[in-house]
């Protein structure tokens, strides 16, 4: 009489430890999703620092908050006539810079628009920065 081993292997598997793990990582996932409500990306833009050795000085243009342009001493200027009122202060100078003054709550898309336009006209384009403050 042959004693037969009743050692066989079984193709079953326990999934109770892996459904345990699949939920503590889906908890870990939710929780560190809402903590951070901050932005992906943080921006710093940089301070600016006077210098007052220009060699020629700049034709400015000026955008203030209520969307009001100026070139240089020219006011009331629409968007419009813009290019035109530039090219006039640019034959006066070809070398001098244009220094963009824009109020800080103006969008940025408005400023954007105001270095497209000076560098169509060929001009070397400067935004305007504060000063930097020491504490």
């Amino acid at each position: 009489m042959a004693i037969r081993k009743r050692n066989r292997i079984t193709s079953e598997f326990s999934l109770s430890a892996m459904t345990d793990i699949i939920f503590m990582l889906l908890i870990f996932f939710i929780l560190t999703s809402t903590v951070s409500p901050e932005p992906i990306l943080k921006i710093i833009l940089p301070k600016g620092v006077q210098t007052d050795h220009l060699a020629v000085d700049p034709i400015i243009i000026s955008l203030n908050a209520q969307g009001e342009y100026a070139v240089n001493n020219q006011k009331n200027i629409t968007i419009e006539s813009l290019p035109l009122a530039l090219e006039s202060e640019l034959k006066k100078n070809l070398t001098a810079p244009v220094s963009i003054h824009a109020d800080k709550s103006v969008m940025y898309e408005k400023v954007m628009e105001l270095v497209s336009i000076a560098n169509k006209k060929g001009a070397k384009v400067v935004l305007a920065l504060d000063k930097e403050t020491s504490k």
